[in-house]
């Protein structure tokens, strides 16, 4: 928490064994604070390329009212069968942009357990 506060982004965790070397190396791993929320789905982009014929990326809004695409975190059944618009699901990212907009959002599962009135007047 300290770190995040001074405005740092994680921490490098260096395997205690090994020598320091310069450049990268598979003895460092970088730890980074990931938060989650949640969002409405409210439409599906098509895919290109390798994700061709299936989704590309879901078209959701969050409780705050900001629009955004998650086109990441998918199985290839997930992009065969995405989420139903209509849907709430929850997402991971890394933090928010000046505007509020969830930076580098990844799907993470679908939940049917939040009811999705809790987004009324913002589809």
């Amino acid at each position: 928490a300290e770190i995040l506060a001074l405005g740092g982004e994680g921490v490098m965790i260096r395997k205690a064994s090994a020598p320091h070397r310069a450049g990268r190396t598979s003895d460092l791993l970088k730890v980074k604070r990931q938060q989650d929320d949640e969002a409405l789905v409210t439409g599906h982009q098509p895919g290109k390329g390798k994700h061709s014929g299936m989704l590309g990326a879901l078209q959701v809004v969050n409780r705050q009212g900001k629009r955004f695409k998650i086109g990441t975190g998918f199985t290839d059944a997930q992009r065969k069968s995405p989420p139903a618009k209509g849907s709430v699901i929850t997402f991971k990212f890394m933090e928010l942009t000046q505007d509020g907009i969830p930076r580098h959002p990844a799907f993470f599962r679908v939940r049917p357990d939040v009811d999705c009135a809790e987004f009324a007047g913002l589809a």
